[in-house]
């Protein structure tokens, strides 16, 4: 079982994202970054091998055994690099393409994960639709404990903090 993140877009549907490390964006780094429409870390991934390659040849040409195993030290980080923060990538895209995140869902596939989202809202969707009660809020993120968390309850002394951030897997 692993863990996904269903985004949701009005328009386009859902979309399922596995969290964790990426072994495909491991082993084939810039081709998936730009088969995935990352076209700004495909191009930096592609031109850091580039430039390792170049200074691991360099080093041996020069006779600087530093610089080559710098360089090879390089070459092996990127597709680490590439791996780990591959699938955060795709979620930003997903982000900033207008989708929004619905639910993170431990499943067996990204088809039974989306099933499962389009479930859960479904079951929910009935408890909104009566006039007679409030609807109830979209699960936030990050806000569910913020009295808890910052003091920052409504009949709490305290404002909120600046520097709140209402994503907090979001990196900075």
């Amino acid at each position: 079982m692993q863990v996904f993140r269903v985004y949701h877009h009005k328009i386009k549907g859902y979309k399922a994202v596995p969290m964790g490390f990426s072994l495909s964006a491991f082993i084939t780094s810039f081709i998936w970054a730009a088969s995935n429409s990352l076209w700004g870390k495909a191009f930096l991934l592609f031109l850091g091998f580039i430039v390792m390659g170049a200074a691991a040849a360099g080093g041996v040409v020069l006779k600087f055994p530093l610089l080559s195993l710098s360089a090879i030290a390089g070459v092996a980080v990127l597709p680490l690099w590439a791996g780990m923060q591959g699938q955060q990538w795709v979620c930003d895209r997903l982000e900033n393409q207008g989708y929004a995140l619905t639910k993170r869902i431990t499943a067996g596939s990204a088809s039974k994960a989306i099933a499962a989202a389009k479930r859960d809202e479904e079951r929910h969707k009935p408890a909104a639709t009566q006039k007679d009660t409030a609807p109830r809020p979209a699960a936030t993120f990050g806000k569910d404990f913020r009295d808890i968390r910052d003091n920052a309850a409504p009949n709490s002394n305290q404002p909120p903090p600046r520097e709140f951030n209402a994503k907090p897997w979001k990196r900075r």
